[in-house]
């Protein structure tokens, strides 16, 4: 940037002596002699274009102190979303442990309760059958108490109304079992069509993987002859799910599972272990 240049004449007026007639000497002016003498100046166009960069400087500052406050703005709302985001994970991962700590307990409940105990040598009675300190309602075998419904509900009523009672929908481990449920329920199954009662059995997450309740496989089965179970869909197009067991009179033995649509209501046997 360059400066300006102003030039200023000065004269200057020169002074000489001269002899007088008297012999004085005297003063007289003389020709004037001019100076140039450059001075700089900064110009008019400098001083404004001085003026227009600091001007700019202090928009581009404030612009820039604008953004950086927005941004710092929607920083931190980002921070607290995200801080809520994962406070919000944190209670649903310790509700989900709690539930599955639970369910682990239940199952655990359901598992002792698999293999039923030999009969009390108090009783005197080989099929056990005998209702040892069972809650009104519930029949006693093998150390289990036993409820069968006169009411009907679906699959998935029938498994939380036994829950309710504090039980579960009945897990069949044994032949003798069986058998005895087969008789017992043959004498009070009414003589209306599909008059059948649930068990605690299903094949609903993976179709002919059969679980129990309390997600054990199946190990040993009383289907009723050889087409069961056939997963007919011609009721429902899912087919058939869930399993339920009975027939007039009872069978000879024992084989008297089918399975049927899930969404249908049956009357239900529910089991827990004996106070005894």
């Amino acid at each position: 940037m360059s400066e300006g240049i102003v030039y200023a004449d000065v004269k200057f007026k020169k002074h000489q002596q001269a002899e007088g007639k008297d012999g004085a000497t005297t003063s007289t002016v003389n020709d004037a002699t001019y100076s140039e003498i450059s001075i700089p100046k900064a110009g008019r166009n400098q001083t404004s274009t001085d003026t227009n960069d600091i001007s700019n400087l202090q928009t581009k500052n404030t612009e820039l102190q604008i953004l950086q406050a927005a941004y710092n703005r929607n920083l931190t709302s980002a921070l607290m979303i995200k801080k809520s985001e994962l406070q919000e994970l944190q209670v649903k991962n310790k509700d989900l442990q709690e539930k599955e700590r639970a369910v682990r307990q239940q199952n655990e409940e359901l598992r002792k309760q698999r293999t039923p105990p030999s009969c009390p040598t108090n009783t005197g009675n080989n099929d056990c059958s005998q209702p040892m300190n069972c809650a009104e309602g519930w029949e006693y075998y093998g150390g289990k108490c036993y409820y069968f419904s006169p009411d009907k509900l679906t699959w998935a009523q029938s498994r939380d109304e036994c829950i309710t009672r504090g039980g579960h929908l009945v897990i069949i481990g044994s032949l003798e079992e069986q058998k005895f449920l087969d008789q017992k329920i043959g004498t009070k199954i009414r003589t209306v069509p599909e008059d059948k009662f649930w068990i605690g059995l299903t094949d609903s997450i993976n179709e002919n993987e059969w679980l129990w309740v309390d997600n054990s496989s199946l190990s040993t089965s009383f289907w009723l002859g050889d087409r069961e179970p056939d997963d007919w869909n011609g009721e429902n197009p899912d087919g058939e799910d869930c399993a339920r067991m009975g027939e007039p009179g009872g069978t000879n033995d024992g084989k008297s599972w089918l399975d049927v649509n899930c969404n249908k209501t049956q009357r239900r046997i529910c089991e827990t272990k004996s106070p005894l």
